[in-house]
């Protein structure tokens, strides 16, 4: 053990003394200010970007955006809604996926003029006059899987969760509203 404590005294000796400069990190409050300060700047930039997908489908009349100005969901094949809009659903439906272990089941989304004609001639009062439709802007979705019933935990979930990502179940489809309709979604509009 001396030898040892005498070889470590050695090198110890041979080794240059300094002195070790302590730069202090940031406080705490420092880093949640500058973690606020990061959300902020992300949230600023993807609103920006929300704001730019939806002036691209403006200058389209209801039902007559092309397939190309929209995107499709990536969850649902076929399905296309303004970007904006599927960008948000996108985000809710990982949502909803953590909460139910599956996806939303989409069964409609835009509508072209012509499929509003056809909706409106097979569902009559339920369906929108054609040219009128929130589906023809790209702002709507019908749904599936548990959502097209009211009361339902997917039916509740989403009245409780969907509006913090831009979409709602609108006064006028809920239960006792001018048409009743828990299938159909709205992004971006009042409820």
């Amino acid at each position: 053990m001396e030898t040892l404590t005498a070889e470590l005294r050695a090198l110890l000796d041979e080794t240059e003394t300094g002195t070790v400069e302590v730069v202090p990190g940031p406080t705490p409050e420092e880093v949640a200010e500058r973690k606020a300060e990061a959300k902020r700047k992300k949230e600023q930039q993807e609103k920006a970007q929300l704001d730019e997908w939806a002036a691209s489908t403006a200058s389209y009349g209801n039902g007559q955006i092309p397939s190309s100005a929209l995107c499709e969901l990536s969850f649902a094949s076929g399905q296309l809604l303004r970007c904006d809009a599927a960008h948000q659903v996108e985000k809710l439906n990982t949502a909803y996926r953590e909460a139910f272990g599956t996806d939303i089941s989409v069964t409609d989304s835009y509508r072209s003029y012509g499929s509003q004609v056809a909706v409106k001639a097979t569902r009559g009062w339920l369906a929108a006059v054609p040219g009128t439709s929130n589906h023809g802007w790209g702002q709507a979705l019908d749904l599936g899987g548990g959502l097209q019933s009211y009361g339902t935990a997917q039916y509740t979930w989403m009245r409780e969760n969907a509006p913090a990502f831009g979409w709602d179940n609108p006064d006028w489809a809920r239960a006792g509203g001018s048409k009743n309709e828990p299938w159909h979604w709205e992004y971006g509009v009042q409820p």
